[in-house]
């Protein structure tokens, strides 16, 4: 697979950050539904992993089938475009920084983001390979 910086999709990027994260709030939904979250549970809990992991995956897997190039630049900037979404909404909705470093740790968001990343390179390399069977073969 070739990876250049100009098969970068930004649209895609976009959407399927969008897409990841509206699966991962849906999972997080059923699994707290279904008590396997307790909803005052802390959010490092091994089912927020589980399903940030599926969200991403499945979405790194939908932006590959539908861009079939540079899949783990798009996988890095979807981690990005997170990184980017949560700073903003810090500096613009959040709460006091003293308040915001006591509910999360850095380390525990450096974690998810790697599960994120390394997901959605699954993912999209995973849809790239199967693009390109279904191509070769039809």
């Amino acid at each position: 697979m070739f990876e250049s910086v100009r098969s970068l999709r930004p649209a895609w990027i976009g959407f399927g950050w969008f897409i990841a994260v509206a699966l991962t709030s849906l999972l997080v939904f059923v699994l707290t539904v279904v008590d396997f979250i307790q909803p005052e549970a802390p959010t490092e809990g091994m089912g927020v992993a589980v399903a940030l992991m599926v969200g991403f995956l499945v979405a790194g897997f939908f932006v590959g089938t539908r861009v079939n190039a540079a899949p783990i630049l798009h996988s890095l900037a979807m981690g990005l475009l997170s990184v980017v979404v949560w700073l903003g909404l810090n500096l613009f909705v959040g709460e006091d920084a003293g308040d915001a470093m006591d509910t999360f740790s850095g380390g525990v968001a450096g974690s998810l983001l790697a599960l994120q990343i390394a997901s959605t390179i699954v993912g999209a390399r995973a849809g790239v390979r199967f693009a390109r069977r279904a191509g070769a073969a039809g």
